[in-house]
C-alpha cells in the first residue's frame, strides 16, 4: 500500500515537471473545500404558568406560536440557522389585544443543542405587580442514537414548596430510593433510566412520607426525551396539589394522579318544584335542597364512571322528575342543573362541564338560560354597560334561547351593569341589575337566569339571576 501511494505521488511530481517544462503552460485551479456542516440548534417553549392567559410567543418581533395555554407546549422547533434571537410572550386579554409578560429577551441558540423555556409562576405577585418568569434550562447535547431513557425534571408548581421526587418500581416503598430535591423553580437532569421498565413517581412535601402525587404506573421506551414538570392542579378536584406535565418533540401530555376523581355541582332551578333529594346510585348525598339553592362543587366527590342520578320531588321519594345516567370523566367538575316546570311535567337536567382554572386576567362568565315559566319561549340578549343604558349598545350576549349556555366567556374584570332584554327587543327588559356587579379577575361566574320564587313573583324584574362564583 506505502509503495503504490509513493509510484503514484512520483508520477504526478513527473507529470507536473513536464508540464512546467511546456510552453504551454496553463494554471491549476485552487481545490474550494466544501463547506462546513452546520447542525441546527432546537427549542421548545412550554407554558406551566397555571393562572395566566394564553399566550403568543414572538421571535425577532415576528409571530412563532399563537394561542399557546397553560398545559402547551411548542414541541421542538428546529434552527437551521443557530444564533442569536429576541424572544417576547404576550399575554392575551379578553378584548384580544396583548399585553407583554415576558421579554424581550435574547436567546442564544448554539448548535446543535436544545434549549427549553419555560414560563411559569403565578402571573402577579400579591401585590399585583407582573409575576411570571422565564427559566432557561441548562442546555443539552442534541443526540440521534440514544439507546436509554433520558429526563430533565422541573419544580414549577407555585401550590408546592420544596418537595422529594421520588422514581421507583410500582411496588416499592419510598425508602428504596434516595429522592431528588427541588425546591420551586430549580430544574435537574437529564437523568438515565432504563427504557420498557415499569416506574412509579411520587412526590412528597420535603423531608415529609406524605405522598401529594402519585403518577401511578409510568413506561418509557428506548430513545424516550422528555422534560418533566412539576405543574399546579388547577382542576379543583382532588387533593393533589400538583400534577405531572410531560413534554415531548411534539408537545406536551399531562399526567394526573389516577385517584383525583370528579367532582358535582348541584342547582335546583325549577320554581315550582318542592325541595328535592339528590340520590347517586340510590344513594342520598343532598337532602332537602329548595329552589334556587345550589350545592358545592365539594358535596358530591365520586371516581371517574357512569352513574345514576335521581332528582327526587317528594318526602318518599316516589316522585323523580329527574332520573338519568351520566358519564363523569376524570379530572372533570359539573354543574347539574334542574330547569324546567313541574306543573307541566317539563323538569330535565341540564349538565354543563365546568373549566374551573382561574385566570388572573380574566373573569371567566357563562350565562344559562334557565328561566322556563317566564321566558321559556323567549330568547335573550345581555347587556354589559358602565351605566344600565343600552339604547346605543350592542349586547354582549346575543339570543340566547331557554336551555342554552354561552359556555364560559372571558371577561375584562371590572364593574358592569346587567341588563336582559328579549332578543332585538330593547323595551322588553326581563332584568335590570339597577347599579354595577363586579366581575373580578380570576374569579369563575356562573350567571343562570330562573324564574322568580312564590316570594319574588309580583313586580320587577320578570326574572331572576343566581350568580354563582368558584
Amino acid at each position: 500500500m506505502k509503495m503504490r501511494n509513493f509510484l503514484a505521488a512520483s508520477a504526478a511530481v513527473l507529470v507536473l515537471s513536464a508540464c512546467s517544462d511546456s510552453d504551454d503552460n496553463f494554471d491549476v485551479p485552487d481545490v474550494i473545500p466544501p463547506p462546513p456542516v452546520i447542525e441546527p440548534a432546537e427549542l421548545r417553549i412550554t407554558h406551566a404558568a397555571p393562572d395566566a392567559p394564553n399566550v403568543n410567543v414572538y421571535v425577532d418581533g415576528e409571530l412563532a406560536l399563537d394561542d399557546v395555554a397553560f398545559r402547551q407546549s411548542s414541541g421542538l422547533i428546529v434552527f437551521d440557522e443557530p444564533g442569536s434571537f429576541e424572544i417576547e410572550v404576550r399575554g392575551l386579554l379578553p378584548d384580544g389585544s396583548e399585553v407583554s409578560v415576558i421579554g424581550p429577551v435574547d436567546l442564544d441558540l448554539e448548535e446543535g443543542i436544545r434549549t427549553d423555556v419555560v414560563a411559569y409562576d403565578t402571573l402577579f405577585d400579591a401585590n399585583g405587580d407582573l409575576n411570571i418568569k422565564a427559566k432557561i434550562l441548562e442546555p443539552v447535547a442534541i443526540e440521534s442514537d440514544i439507546t436509554d431513557v433520558r429526563l430533565s425534571v422541573m419544580h414549577a408548581a407555585p401550590a408546592a414548596a420544596e418537595v422529594d421526587i421520588y422514581v421507583t418500581a410500582p411496588e416499592d416503598a419510598l425508602s428504596s430510593v434516595d429522592p431528588l430535591d427541588a425546591a420551586f423553580g430549580d430544574a435537574l437532569g437529564p437523568l438515565a433510566l432504563e427504557p420498557d421498565t415499569d416506574y412509579r413517581v411520587r412526590i412528597t412535601g420535603d423531608g415529609s412520607d406524605a405522598v401529594v402525587y402519585d403518577s401511578g404506573t409510568l413506561s418509557f421506551t428506548a430513545g424516550t426525551e422528555l422534560l418533566v414538570l412539576a405543574v399546579n392542579n388547577t382542576y379543583k378536584v382532588g387533593t393533589n396539589p400538583v400534577n405531572l406535565l410531560a413534554v415531548d418533540a411534539e408537545g406536551a401530555t399531562e399526567v394526573v394522579d389516577p385517584t383525583m376523581g370528579v367532582e358535582v355541582r348541584v342547582v335546583h332551578n325549577s320554581a315550582d318544584t318542592p325541595a328535592v333529594d339528590v340520590l347517586v346510585d340510590d344513594t342520598a348525598v343532598l337532602e332537602t335542597v329548595p329552589f334556587p339553592v345550589a350545592s358545592n362543587y365539594d358535596d358530591i366527590q365520586v371516581q371517574e364512571g357512569t352513574y345514576n342520578v335521581v332528582v327526587a320531588a317528594s318526602a318518599d321519594n316516589s316522585i323523580a322528575p329527574i332520573d338519568t345516567d351520566l358519564t363523569l370523566v376524570e379530572t372533570q367538575s359539573y354543574t347539574v342543573l334542574a330547569i324546567g316546570s313541574f306543573a307541566e311535567n317539563s323538569v330535565q337536567a341540564l349538565v354543563t362541564v365546568d373549566d374551573r382554572r382561574s385566570v388572573a386576567s380574566e373573569a371567566k362568565v357563562e350565562v344559562i338560560h334557565g328561566s322556563s315559566i317566564v321566558a321559556g319561549e323567549i330568547p335573550v340578549d345581555v347587556y354589559l354597560t358602565a351605566d344600565g343604558v343600552i339604547a346605543d349598545a350592542e349586547p354582549a350576549i346575543e339570543n340566547l334561547a331557554y336551555a342554552d349556555t354561552t359556555g364560559q366567556l372571558p371577561v375584562t374584570p371590572g364593574e358592569y351593569w346587567v341588563t336582559v332584554t328579549a332578543t332585538g327587543d330593547k323595551s322588553v327588559v326581563a332584568f335590570d341589575s339597577n347599579g354595577p356587579i363586579a366581575l373580578g379577575g380570576g374569579v369563575n361566574y356562573t350567571v343562570i337566569a330562573r324564574d322568580p320564587s312564590s316570594a319574588e313573583v309580583s313586580g320587577s324584574p320578570l326574572i331572576r339571576l343566581t350568580i354563582l362564583t368558584d
